[in-house]
């Protein structure tokens, strides 16, 4: 017989005084402070929002990590939180001589919240900028309240109502605290009411910025002198922003704001520009303001001219870059050689690599192969959805014996595997994918290895040859 562990008297204490709702205001200001994150975890789970309340009032230490409870909190319980940091925003006195500091609404996945240490990376990273901000001044003066949340409006149709009622309520309290943003995701909402909200954030702590679906040029021009205030944005996501290929003089001087923007950005680390219309044919003037020194690049699903694939060695910052993802930026009628050249000048920095979907043949693959192999921190490689043969193929297996690091590898499935309908003859990836491995071990033992077909035509899905078998698509399961 398998006994359970009784709950320790601490546990049973928690939930008795949380469910009888035994905590008073006056009886807070004296409970020992290591009561109050057991009580606090407690009165979540049980949902009970007056004693919520009280605890924030009186919460002993001078970081609150909210997003710790829950993903996202009871609604009631969410105004309970505002309310009890409210007490502090309006209180003269410090209880037990300590400040309330920084509320933190985001969610943190397993950080421990014993002894008030929760979030401590978090923490020390935040103190740093407080006292970089402080040291602005000769003479620093009390800091407000932080306030942090991660924000986003990706559409006017379903707004969150926690979110609208936090910032309804930093609108009131604004001369109090500072809301904090880390992570701001933009859609296709009104730009005015964007803009209204970014008046209330810092945007000085903003690292991750999206901007997805925002339409115009026209209107994303009017985000810029927000976004060039973002002086320590770390990562940018400029998305989905359809249009005509065929510019007028207004959108060609909208592309030259939007690239002036990038000498700002002097912290960048990380920019993906995906399904965006006017990168094409003007890569060359982007990577001339781009001074940032990239650990990753994405771009994909544009349409690059060969000009723009021109650019990349000649003007683009790589001396840092670890990650390149070029994933739908179609390659077939384009001389390769740039790219070759690109990737032999990043070839001891890389580390992942996908140039899935990019219409490559066999002569495009043999042109980059000199460059590949000799990137030998590649830990990922993805060539899915290229037009390969079998022979081009083993012979660039062969050659990759140096690639010691690689964990993971995706190949398109050679050419040879379909049939006369375009469809996949199952038998013959079965034979040709024994032999490709075959000839992989030959050089060396791989981690994990998978070819792939083409996407299905009818559920969309692909044959995957791995582990010795041919994976079936989801319509021939």
């Amino acid at each position: 017989m398998v006994f359970s562990t009784p709950p320790k008297l601490e546990k049973l204490a928690s939930q008795s005084l949380v469910r009888n709702e035994a905590l008073t205001t006056s009886a807070a200001e004296y409970l020992p402070k290591e009561f109050f994150i057991p009580l606090l975890k407690e009165a979540s789970t049980q949902r009970k929002a007056k004693m919520i309340k009280i605890l924030v009032e009186y919460w002993p230490y001078p970081f609150l990590h909210v997003g710790l409870l829950s993903n996202k909190p009871n609604f009631q319980i969410f105004q309970a939180i505002l309310a009890g940091v409210d007490t502090w925003l309006k209180r003269k006195y410090r209880p037990r001589m300590c400040r309330l500091q920084l509320v933190d609404l985001r969610h943190h996945d397993g950080t421990d919240m014993q002894d008030g240490r929760e979030g401590r990376a978090h923490r020390v990273e935040t103190v740093h900028m407080e006292q970089v901000l402080e040291g602005q001044s000769r003479y620093p003066r009390k800091q407000p309240l932080k306030v942090f949340s991660d924000l986003s409006f990706m559409s006017s149709l379903h707004e969150d109502k926690h979110q609208t009622e936090l910032l309804q309520w930093t609108k009131e309290r604004k001369d109090f605290l500072h809301l904090c943003c880390e992570k701001l995701e933009i859609g296709d909402v009104k730009v005015s009411k964007v803009r209204d909200v970014l008046k209330l954030l810092q945007l000085e702590f903003i690292k991750e910025l999206e901007l997805n679906t925002v339409g115009k040029l026209s209107k994303l021009t009017k985000y810029v002198s927000c976004i060039s205030k973002m002086r320590n944005l770390e990562k940018l996501t400029l998305a989905r922003s359809f249009g005509t290929r065929t510019f007028i003089r207004e959108e060609r001087q909208n592309v030259t704001k939007i690239f002036s923007l990038f000498p700002k950005l002097k912290c960048l680390k990380h920019l993906t520009i995906d399904d965006v219309y006017f990168v094409g044919d003007s890569m060359r003037e982007f990577f001339r303001y781009l001074e940032a020194q990239l650990v990753s690049l994405n771009i994909t699903l544009c349409g690059l001219s060969q000009t723009d694939l021109d650019s990349f060695p000649q003007h683009l910052n790589y001396s840092q870059l670890k990650h390149l993802c070029l994933r739908g930026t179609i390659l077939t009628d384009l001389n390769v050689v740039p790219l070759r050249d690109f990737l032999e000048n990043v070839a001891y920095n890389l580390e992942t690599l996908e140039l899935e979907d990019c219409g490559m043949k066999d002569s495009h693959l043999s042109i980059l192969q000199p460059a590949l192999i000799q990137c030998s921190e590649l830990t990922s490689i993805n060539l899915y959805d290229n037009d390969i043969s079998m022979g081009v193929l083993v012979g660039f297996l062969l050659s990759t014996i140096d690639l010691s690091e690689l964990t993971t590898e995706k190949y398109p499935a050679p050419i040879e595997i379909y049939n006369e309908m375009n469809y996949v003859d199952v038998e013959m990836f079965s034979e040709l994918g024994i032999e490709l491995m075959n000839e992989l071990l030959s050089v060396r033992q791989p981690d994990s290895v998978s070819f792939g077909s083409n996407a299905c035509y009818d559920c969309g899905e692909r044959y995957v040859y791995e582990d010795g078998e041919v994976i079936y698509c989801l319509c021939q399961e």
